[in-house]
């Protein structure tokens, strides 16, 4: 009985302790990365917006990597401005996470640059705080690659 009570306790203090370190982790993050390419912004916009043509670069929508087990995504436009666009991405018993794309473009220079980020919230969760610290492994390197693929599309459209 005493080792039973004692493996319990030891669970609860663990547990408790784990908690207190996944408060320390923010339950917002942002991941974001950036690219340079040549202007105009209107048709770098025009590729983002579209939905359609979102197979042509976006790694989650790719052709190759959509498959039917997995759970369908919903795509919710947010806001759209000259500099920026936001839609809410949602795959099914999930949170939606924000993916944005922003243009910055200065007089001085001949480029454009196209950010685009992704923000996570998440919930005090101590599975979902430690969780999150992976997501630049993963959402980062999807999100270089569709900004690679965004390039690409541009240079072979002149």
């Amino acid at each position: 009985m005493r080792v039973i009570k004692l493996a319990v306790l030891s669970f609860i203090f663990l547990f408790l302790i784990i908690t207190a370190i996944s408060l320390l982790i923010p339950s917002h993050i942002r991941i974001s990365k950036a690219i340079n390419l040549a202007p105009p912004k209107d048709s770098i916009f025009a590729l983002i917006k579209d939905q359609k043509r979102w197979p042509q670069w976006h790694p989650a929508f790719m052709k190759k990597h959509t498959s039917d087990s997995l759970p369908p995504i919903s795509v919710i436009q947010e806001a759209i401005s000259d500099s920026e666009v936001i839609f809410s991405i949602r795959q099914e018993n999930h949170r939606p996470v924000i993916n944005g794309w922003k243009l910055y473009q200065y007089p001085s220079t001949d480029s454009v640059t196209l950010q685009w980020y992704m923000d996570f919230h998440m919930s005090w969760y101590p599975w979902e705080k430690f969780g999150s610290l992976f997501y630049e492994n993963t959402y980062g390197v999807m999100m270089e690659q569709g900004l690679s693929d965004i390039k690409k599309l541009r240079i072979n459209s002149r």
